[in-house]
This record gives C-alpha cells, structure tokens and sequence, in this order.
C-alpha cells in the first residue's frame, strides 16, 4: 500500500508543477474556438493545444458541471416538487428539462 500512496503522491507533484496561463481571444476568435471544439469533442483549451502544436486528449465522457448555491438548489427542488436533499433526482430534472428544450430543435425538419 505504501508503494501504491508514494506514486499517487509522484502523479499528484506532477499536476502541481504545471502552469496554468489564461488567454483573452477577441469575441470571434473565442466564438469559433468553441464551436470547433463543440464539432469534435474536446474542450476549447484542447483547440488550442491543438493549435498550436501541443498533446491533447479526446474528452472521453462531454458533459456540463454546474454550481448551485443552497438557495438555487431549494429554487430547483420548489421547481420539481423534489426535497432538496435529494440531489440525484434533481440532477435527473435538469437532464429532461434541457433535453425537452432541444428535442423539438432537433426533431424540426
């Protein structure tokens, strides 16, 4: 078990020593960096690297995170008729709301 902590310590020092740098891009440049990123399934930094020559990975599982403060999680539990402990169904409720909200979009010929 020791061995298994000293290399999960060796990962987590790696991660640690990178640098992270934010960019600005005016709104078009961002604009379409988001969509080439959307088209093939990574995220926007992704494009980036791939831009400009560096190793990226292929998201494996795209999704959306979200933070909700207690005040609109109980705003989204009222909304459900959920008890706001209950965290599962509510993730499940937003899930059918946004695809409900893009099904018609997609379904129209």
């Amino acid at each position: 078990m020791g061995s298994n902590a000293n290399n999960r310590w060796i990962k987590e020092k790696r991660v640690l020593k990178k640098l992270q740098m934010h960019f600005t891009f005016q709104q078009d440049i961002l604009r379409k960096i988001r969509h080439e990123a959307a088209d093939a399934s990574i995220v926007p930094s992704d494009i980036v690297r791939k831009i400009i020559g560096l190793p990226y990975v292929k998201v494996q599982r795209p999704r959306v995170g979200l933070s909700f403060n207690k005040d609109e999680l109980a705003q989204l539990a009222q909304h459900y008729n959920l008890d706001m402990a209950d965290e599962a169904a509510i993730k499940c409720q937003v899930i059918e709301e946004v695809n409900r909200f893009y099904k018609p979009k997609d379904d129209a010929p």
